[in-house]
């Protein structure tokens, strides 16, 4: 070998060792820096056939198994996910009340039944009626402030999506930036390792946002698409869009355009995320899935318990009376007590078949038809009827809803007759009767609308006019104004009623804590088949103790996904993070191959010097 070949090999030898030990050193200071997993990886030989001493770096490589990589990234999603919702649904307990707490909403409700027990044992006293009162306001303001805490955390979740949105896009700009350094390097041949470790970082705190696919591409670059497929990057980012509300009530909903959405924007195309289900995990999925579904079923409970609290206190049953219209026969009822969600019940035989049917009232036609179940039961059938139109058209619309066999008509004033088909025999009119809700607080009937709605006292019915009565009831019910004025009501139903008379008081406390009630399985709690029945206290403390299940689940599935997440990340760094010995004994075998380089070098120039002196 000549002189000048040695001395190119040494150099390059030299070169390379630099080069190692640069690595090599940056993997040692990288160690402990925030979202520094990997080490760069070189493939290394000795030089040999005299051609110089030291290491020859063939390529800078990262040793990442992409599987593992993939599963850490979609253990990382879950757990944001369940973060967020172990986050709220913690809150959304809290503002409930822990089981058999007095401070909780079930607690309120007993201690409005202890003020009605105190006033059945001592009506005429002024003091128990103004307790009384007292723990009424208490209630309708803690459902008030709940209703309100529910929404606000609603809006909060809105602004997070508004928030992960924004930084979804930087992520995916940063992405793509990084993903044509690479392409531009790889192509040169040289290293990329810090920019791959960059991407990653960007990736990985993308899928904490929202689960991701990755795809690698010759070029070294990556393609990135959501888990339902749709394309985030390829060489350059779609962008994302969110239309962000700033105020949200309880009858703002995803189908209605009351909160924001989630748009993928490509040029002149436009792909709406959640409609397509494509936002499965990661934290926006879970902020989603809490302002669309977990709050809302939270709102409906609370509105649940505030309409039947309304309802069990103020409603009173109308009896139907007997008629013969020779040779049929039935029963009639007058309506004219009725408001729009007042019901009537009819039972019927037709052909030895026993069917029930709800006639619900509605005073706007564009509510009908209405869904069977508007009512809690299921073995009903529900026609809704529009009232607000002249009697014989009310008539006509009942009779095309029920069978030919069961004769309706209108022999008078509000009055409604259901008769059977007589002399043909196959029919029976077997039951009626109706559930209204009366204004008036001193009519003969023990009930009281204690509570009603909004300050300006409208009585609650549980109307299904638009907007329907019942959403949002519970940040609006309030003490009747009323009482307020006249706290003889309280026990007054009727004119010439005593002021020691304990049987409004008794009968109140009996529909509150006795008397059974079924409630609207869109609460989230029972099902359609077999929704719950019991007291408006038994209902409350059911729903403290769903929330309290649903709180300690998700605290639960959170702790379980992190663990998972954790033994991935543990994998991952065991396979790819930096080992302090390992780089040490890099470093001193690349010092070692640099100092023989040097040494051959200054070997070299010795023997060029004995050259050149020759020659003089």
């Amino acid at each position: 070998m000549s002189l000048t070949s040695a001395l190119g090999a040494a150099m390059s030898g030299l070169n390379v060792s630099q080069a190692g030990i640069d690595v090599t050193s940056r993997n040692i200071a990288n160690v402990g820096t925030p979202g520094y997993t990997r080490k760069v990886q070189q493939q290394t030989n000795l030089l040999a056939g005299g051609e110089g001493i030291g290491v020859r770096r063939e390529a800078a490589q990262r040793q990442i198994d992409e599987f593992l990589q993939q599963q850490l990234r979609t253990s990382a999603a879950g757990s944001a996910l369940l973060n967020v919702k172990s986050n709220m649904l913690g809150r959304i307990d809290k503002m409930f009340g822990a089981p058999n707490s007095n401070a909780s909403i079930a607690g309120a409700i007993s201690a409005l039944a202890t003020s009605l027990q105190e006033l059945a044992g001592n009506p005429e006293s002024d003091a128990a009626r103004q307790s009384l009162l007292n723990e009424a306001s208490n209630l309708a303001a803690k459902m008030n402030r709940m209703s309100d805490m529910i929404q606000d955390m609603r809006l909060e979740a809105e602004r997070n999506i508004a928030a992960g949105v924004e930084q979804a896009n930087a992520l995916l700009q940063t992405i793509a930036a990084v993903n044509k350094q690479i392409s531009q390097r790889q192509a040169g041949n040289l290293s990329v390792g810090d920019l791959q470790d960059k991407r990653d970082m960007a990736i990985d705190e993308l899928s904490r946002l929202m689960d991701v696919k990755v795809v690698n591409r010759d070029d070294g670059s990556v393609t990135i698409f959501t888990s339902g497929g749709q394309l985030l990057l390829d060489r350059t980012p779609v962008e994302l869009a969110f239309d962000e509300r700033t105020q949200i009530d309880p009858g703002s909903t995803y189908e209605n355009g009351g909160v924001g959405t989630i748009r993928l924007v490509s040029g002149s195309n436009a792909i709406d995320l959640i409609a397509a289900g494509a936002i499965r995990s990661g934290a926006l999925a879970g902020y989603l899935e809490m302002r669309d579904k977990v709050l809302p079923q939270a709102q409906a409970q609370l509105d649940e318990l505030a309409a039947q609290l309304a309802l069990s206190l103020s409603e009173e049953q109308v009896a139907s009376d007997p008629v013969t219209v020779a040779p049929a026969e039935g029963l009639e009822i007058d309506t004219s007590s009725m408001v729009a969600g007042n019901t009537i019940s009819l039972t019927y035989t037709v052909g030895g078949v026993t069917q029930n049917v709800t006639i619900v009232r509605v005073d706007d036609a564009s509510v009908l038809p209405l869904a069977n179940d508007v009512t809690a039961n299921p073995d009903d059938i529900v026609v809704g009827i529009n009232f607000n139109q002249p009697m014989a058209d009310i008539v006509a619309d009942l009779q095309a809803a029920l069978p030919a066999a069961v004769v309706v008509s209108n022999p008078a004033g509000g009055t409604l007759r259901f008769l059977d088909d007589g002399a043909a025999g196959t029919s029976n009119i077997v039951g009626l009767s109706a559930t209204v809700t009366p204004s008036s607080l001193a009519d003969g009937s023990t009930g009281l609308a204690l509570f009603v709605d909004g300050g300006a006292g409208r009585i609650f019915s549980n109307s299904l006019d638009v907007p329907p009565q019942k959403v949002g009831f519970a940040a609006r019910i309030t003490i009747n104004p009323a009482l307020l004025a006249n706290d003889d009501y309280l026990v007054a139903y009727d004119a010439g009623v005593p002021v020691g008379d304990a049987t409004r008081p008794l009968d109140l406390l009996a529909r509150l804590t006795s008397n059974s009630r079924t409630y609207s399985p869109s609460s989230g709690i029972g099902g359609a088949m077999t929704p719950f029945n019991g007291s408006v206290d038994e209902f409350a403390r059911r729903l403290v103790s769903f929330q309290a299940a649903q709180s300690a689940n998700a605290a639960r599935d959170a702790d379980a996904q992190q663990v998972v997440t954790s033994s991935l990340q543990d994998r991952f760094d065991a396979q790819t993070g930096v080992n302090i010995d390992d780089e040490m004994s890099n470093l001193l075998l690349l010092q070692n191959a640099y100092s023989a380089n040097a040494r051959v070098i200054s070997t070299i120039q010795d023997l060029f010097n004995v050259l050149m002196s020759i020659g003089r």
